[in-house]
């Protein structure tokens, strides 16, 4: 099993961890992503990303699952994958028995989009 950080800001719920357990990943589901002033600048929340990408990684995750379409994910997409984990991203829907996961994806590697 592939140990993953939850790089999200909420506690998945047991049907999410279980989707990803039956994938061969074993999430773990500590929020990881930290709290951000919005007045911070690109520096400043790149290095606390960093700081949190190599706790992650010392901790002996080899992915984390990134969650919401912000900058900050961008660069925790980045950074972590200069680290050498994998970075994996989930799309789902409310369901009547809550959040459903409806597909995954591992995010491409930076160096791929390169020209």
């Amino acid at each position: 099993m592939v140990k993953v950080a939850n790089f999200t800001r909420h506690y998945p719920r047991q049907a999410e961890i279980r989707y990803w357990r039956e994938r061969g990943y074993c999430l773990d589901p500590t929020p990881r992503a930290p709290s951000l002033d919005e007045s911070w600048g690109e520096i400043e929340i790149a290095e606390i990303l960093s700081e949190e990408m190599e706790k992650i990684k010392a901790q002996g995750f080899k992915a984390i699952l990134v969650g919401g379409l912000t900058n900050v994910m961008a660069y925790a997409w980045y950074i972590a994958q200069g680290m050498g984990l994998e970075v994996l991203y989930a799309r789902g829907r409310k369901g009547e028995n809550g959040y459903i996961i409806t597909a995954h994806s591992a995010m491409l590697k930076p160096s791929l989009l390169a020209a």
